[in-house]
């Protein structure tokens, strides 16, 4: 897996330069932050995984297209994101673009209901691949996540990974992180429930022998 190095330091110099030209407020998140924690490719990585402030979406989408990335508009329920691919580079699955709040990253999922997200679940957290820096979420974040997905092989090896660790992450709040709101009024753990029961469906889907994922 050593050999998939190349790749990921040209993917991400040239996402931290466009993120820098595009003034943009971005959090890396998925197995990167874990790949780059303990400097070793331990898995393939499959994408950069994304959250982004829609203020500079636009900016960023031109960028990439210039850059030779082809766009792909995905959708699953009631999320939709856009994933960016070229050929001999990490692809960029943009999983979330919202807007930062003084208390919350905002996401609409259709009007009048929206995803909430603790800033301090998303606070801003440097993380360095062979000199290359960029920005994710504290582990401790990463920790908590994988938490709700243990039945996805991928996030178990990730898992994995980090109790290696285990002593030099923080402690941190499993559930809650992420809330609805629904005109206004806040759903607390509706979310967490809805993660739950979708680990159990992937789960079975593993079992059968089809990937955890139902939009792959």
């Amino acid at each position: 897996m050593e050999n998939q190095k190349p790749q990921i330091v040209r993917s991400l110099k040239l996402a931290v330069q466009i993120f820098k030209e595009c003034n943009a407020s971005y959090r890396v998140v998925g197995s990167m932050l874990v790949t780059s924690y303990i400097h070793r490719i331990f898995r393939r990585v499959g994408d950069l995984d994304v959250l982004l402030d829609r203020r500079s979406y636009p900016c960023i989408l031109y960028k990439l297209k210039k850059s030779g990335y082809t766009l792909e508009k995905k959708y699953w329920s009631v999320f939709r994101w856009i994933e960016a691919e070229k050929k001999d580079c990490l692809g960029f699955t943009f999983l979330l673009v919202g807007e930062f709040n003084k208390s919350h990253f905002q996401y609409i999922i259709f009007p009048h209901c929206e995803l909430r997200i603790r800033l301090d679940y998303l606070q801003p957290t440097n993380y360095s691949f062979e000199g290359i820096n960029f920005i994710g979420i504290p582990l401790s974040s990463v920790k908590a996540g994988l938490q709700q997905a243990f039945l996805n092989p991928k996030r178990k090896r990730d898992k994995q990974m980090l109790q290696l660790h285990k002593d030099k992450i923080n402690s941190y709040q499993t559930y809650n992180n992420i809330q609805v709101s629904i005109f206004g009024i806040t759903i607390p753990y509706l979310y967490d429930v809805f993660s739950f029961f979708y680990n159990i469906y992937g789960g079975f889907r593993v079992v059968l022998g089809k990937k955890y994922e139902t939009w792959e």
